[in-house]
């Protein structure tokens, strides 16, 4: 049995962001605990959230789902940090404008919801992050939710 959809969904875009010019490979899934110094500029990718629709009455049933991936760049603070995440972004928005290449037979659509940008001072290594959060549809069915409809 393969991957849950969700779980194939996140580690393609986690593929098709790793080697862009200013995080290259510091690309990291699900990561817990804070990025080192070594791992930065890097991209965290996460699923945050998912909604389920039901589109058929029969059983199996169809469903349409949105899952939220977060794909936050992080970066070390320098005088131009804004500058810097605005760049992560930049790559990040073109490695995931459709058609994602390495979301082809399990994704419908994928768009930009929301960046939110945070700048944290006074820790001794200061850190910026801009947290993109996109939405990704999918069709699954509710007995086989690891095979894209």
């Amino acid at each position: 049995m393969a991957d849950h959809l969700r779980r194939q969904i996140r580690e393609g875009i986690a593929t098709a962001v790793t080697g862009l010019t200013t995080t290259g490979s510091r690309v990291f899934q699900s990561r817990v605990y804070p990025l080192e110094v070594a791992d930065l500029p890097g991209l965290l990718v996460r699923s945050s959230s998912e909604v389920v629709e039901v589109m058929t009455i029969h059983a199996p049933r169809l469903q349409q789902r949105s899952v939220n991936v977060e794909v936050v760049a992080v970066a070390r603070a320098t005088s131009d940090l804004d500058d810097t995440l605005d760049e992560i972004c930049k790559q990040v928005e073109i490695a995931l404008a459709m058609p994602v290449t390495a979301l082809a037979g399990k994704a419908k659509n994928v768009s930009l919801a929301s960046t939110e940008i945070e700048l944290t001072g006074g820790a001794e290594r200061p850190v910026g992050t801009a947290t993109m959060t996109y939405v990704v549809e999918y069709f699954a069915f509710e007995n086989a939710p690891d095979v894209a409809q």
